[in-house]
């Protein structure tokens, strides 16, 4: 009986250690500022509301990611419903489970920036969004998009976000 035990307790201290800290939405995370990280990227009051590739340059110059070659921003007023997503307005995604696949589509724009910070592309998507959700000071909140390539919607048999 105490071998069984003894085998019971390491088998799920060796599981323990192979999942990812993050393996599932809403962890607590130490990371105060990765919400406002996510806004600043994707959520922006500022945002050019066209898709003139002129406006969305000096933007991106103006806010300094050249960096990153692919950004999308969520219209400003839809913040409250993408917050929503890591919790009842979320699932949680069935290929990725520390990920929150929203329940409704959003209408986003996507550019592309080459290495020369010069925008070669500005267009509008609607998609399920796809949100890494971590528990920052009690509330679970987004702090990392996603690319959405497929599409994939919710799986209604999965639990909503934000619930263990």
């Amino acid at each position: 009986m105490h071998f069984y035990i003894l085998s019971v307790l390491l088998f799920g201290a060796l599981l323990a250690n192979e999942l990812p800290a993050d393996s599932f939405p809403c962890m607590h995370s130490d990371r105060t500022d990765a919400y406002d990280k996510f806004l600043y990227k994707h959520v922006r009051s500022d945002a050019p509301q066209s898709l003139d590739q002129n406006k969305w340059q000096a933007f991106i110059k103006k806010i300094k990611t050249c960096n990153r070659r692919v950004q999308s921003f969520i219209p400003h007023n839809q913040k409250q419903p993408v917050e929503n997503i890591c919790s009842s307005g979320g699932k949680t995604f069935s290929n990725q489970r520390d990920l929150c696949v929203s329940k409704q589509e959003f209408n986003f724009t996507t550019v592309s920036v080459n290495n020369n910070c010069i925008v070669t592309r500005v267009i509008s998507e609607t998609k399920y969004l796809l949100l890494a959700c971590n528990e920052i000071r009690g509330r679970c909140l987004p702090v990392h998009f996603e690319p959405n390539n497929n599409n994939s919607g919710p799986d209604n048999n999965m639990p909503d976000c934000g619930k263990t």
